[in-house]
């Protein structure tokens, strides 16, 4: 029973931990009116009581109001611009956000130093977020139902590719995954020698557009190069050429772009067998997921591997009722079970085979 499970940002948000970057950002603004205490972000004199007042105002650097006038100014040009994406109702991928930027060619006006100006100013960002993602560790609630679906299939077959920054599977879920092998891509929060990964994952052809600029400072934030500061990728390399048969399940990841790198050479590997995806409440979410899928791969012989929505299987969350609770286990056993057995019959073919 050969497992790997991706792991993405829906697990943690799963868990009861506002983990989203537009949680992120909301934190941001509500703190700094709250108590100032983000004065190297924003620097405002206005009548604002909750972020869903502030970005009412469109973000603005200055407006009058019918009061008298006040204005906000916001002292980093990349916070702007990401709440002008909160303003308008998008979901704020900031990695997304700061690579748009990256290639932009009115940058240079925006930001100075460019990209060095740019680059300073997503450091800033990440240090808050790693901030804010340690406070919401401590909102963690255990759910059976991954107790019990990572006893199933703890084994020394098992990776877990974990996209997250925060430590949530070694917190709660330890005495569960002691056999599987952890790996923590992007890296971990409070640990120096796997720093986390904030940047964005360029394919080829646009890694070579920006390092053909000649300044190396475009590169700084690119995943390709972040990922060679640790051995998580040659890890997880290993794992992919050595483990033959590998049945994927992708909990909480929506499968974009950000991670585009990683997960194309997971979802078009030769040793991929199937493709699970536990989707988020409704069909909605498993079919952004499944057409984010198809994109990276962009290979339709591989994309065949996909399970089915009516064969897949909700996420579950930490509200859940006795009664998903259990439908959840009265799924995932059988498959389980079957997938042992058929690595059982592999082992033995294997083995005949040998002698």
């Amino acid at each position: 029973m050969n497992n790997l499970v991706i792991i993405g940002n829906g697990f943690d948000l799963a868990h009861n931990m506002e983990t989203s970057y537009n949680h992120f950002i909301e934190y941001l603004v509500e703190s700094h009116i709250k108590s100032m205490m983000f004065n190297d972000l924003l620097d405002f004199d206005g009548d604002f009581q909750s972020f869903e007042d502030f970005k009412d105002q469109k973000c603005p650097d200055f407006k009058t109001s019918g009061n008298g006038t006040f204005h906000t100014y916001i002292k980093l040009k990349l916070i702007k611009i990401i709440i002008e994406h909160v303003s308008s109702k998008k979901w704020s991928d900031i990695e997304a956000i700061y690579f748009k930027l990256l290639n932009a060619t009115k940058l240079f006006t925006q930001f100075s130093d460019n990209p060095k100006g740019l680059n300073k100013q997503f450091s800033i960002i990440k240090d808050y977020l790693i901030d804010y993602l340690e406070i919401q560790e401590k909102n963690v609630h255990v759910i059976n139902s991954y107790k019990n679906l990572f006893s199933l299939i703890d084994s020394k077959e098992t990776a877990i590719l974990n996209f997250n920054y925060t430590n949530t599977l070694k917190n709660i879920y330890s005495n569960e995954i002691k056999e599987s092998k952890i790996i923590h891509i992007h890296g971990e929060l409070s640990n120096d020698k796997n720093p986390i990964i904030f940047g964005y994952a360029a394919n080829d052809e646009e890694s070579r557009e920006l390092i053909d600029r000649n300044d190396n400072e475009y590169m700084r934030n690119i995943k390709k190069h972040l990922y060679k500061r640790t051995a998580n990728e040659k890890l997880l390399s290993y794992y992919l050429e050595g483990t033959e048969g590998i049945d994927v399940t992708i909990l909480g990841h929506s499968c974009g772009l950000s991670d585009k790198l990683i997960l194309n050479q997971i979802l078009n590997h030769k040793n991929i067998s199937s493709i699970n995806v536990f989707y988020y409440e409704e069909y909605e979410q498993y079919f952004q997921t499944q057409v984010n899928i198809d994109r990276i791969m962009n290979r339709d012989e591989h994309f065949t591997k996909l399970v089915d929505f009516n064969s897949s299987h909700r996420m579950p969350q930490h509200n859940d009722t006795e009664e998903q609770q259990e439908a959840f286990i009265k799924y995932i056993t059988p498959i389980i079970e079957k997938r042992k057995a058929i690595k059982r019959i592999y082992d033995a073919d294997n083995g005949n085979a040998i002698k």
